[in-house]
C-alpha cells in the first residue's frame, strides 16, 4: 500500500509541476509614462546666412524722332552673391509674428556695346540687394 501512495504523490507533483502558469504567477508590469505634451515656442532672435547665384534680364527699347520704337536689345547679368539675416519672431497663443532684416552682397555685372552706336555701351551693376520684412503665421 505504501508503494501504491507513493505512486500517486510522485504523480500529482509530476502533473502539478508540469501545468502551466497562470497570469496570477506572472510579476505585474508598470504602464508606461505617459508621452510629454509637445510645446512649441518661436519666440526669440535668430541669425542666419545664406549664399546662392542671381541673374537677370534687362530689354531696352528706343523711340525715334518719329516716334516709332526700336529694340535696342537686351541685355543679362549673373553672378554671386553671399549675406545674412537676423530677425525676431514672437508667438501670441497659435499665432506667431515675426520681423527680419537681410542683406547680401552682389557680383552682377554686365556689359554691351550698342547695335546702333559701337561709341555707346551700357553697363549694369548691382553691388548688394536688401530686404526688411515681415511675417505672420500660424502654429
Amino acid at each position: 500500500m505504501k508503494k501504491y501512495l507513493a505512486a500517486a504523490v510522485s504523480l500529482a507533483a509530476i502533473v502539478v509541476a508540469a501545468a502551466p502558469a497562470s497570469a496570477a504567477d506572472m510579476a505585474v508590469k508598470a504602464p508606461p509614462p505617459a508621452p510629454l505634451p509637445v510645446i512649441y515656442n518661436w519666440s526669440g532672435f535668430y541669425i542666419g546666412g545664406n549664399g546662392g547665384w542671381g541673374q537677370s534680364r534687362n530689354c531696352w527699347d528706343f523711340l525715334d524722332a518719329g516716334g516709332v520704337a526700336f529694340a535696342s536689345g537686351c541685355r543679362e547679368r549673373s553672378g554671386g552673391l553671399i549675406g545674412g539675416q537676423i530677425g525676431y519672431r514672437w508667438q501670441a497663443s497659435q499665432w506667431v509674428f515675426g520681423l527680419e532684416a537681410q542683406g547680401d552682397w552682389a557680383d552682377l555685372n554686365n556689359q554691351r556695346i550698342s547695335l546702333i552706336d559701337p561709341d555707346f555701351s551700357t553697363r549694369t551693376k548691382t553691388d548688394g540687394t536688401g530686404l526688411f520684412t515681415s511675417q505672420v503665421g500660424y502654429a
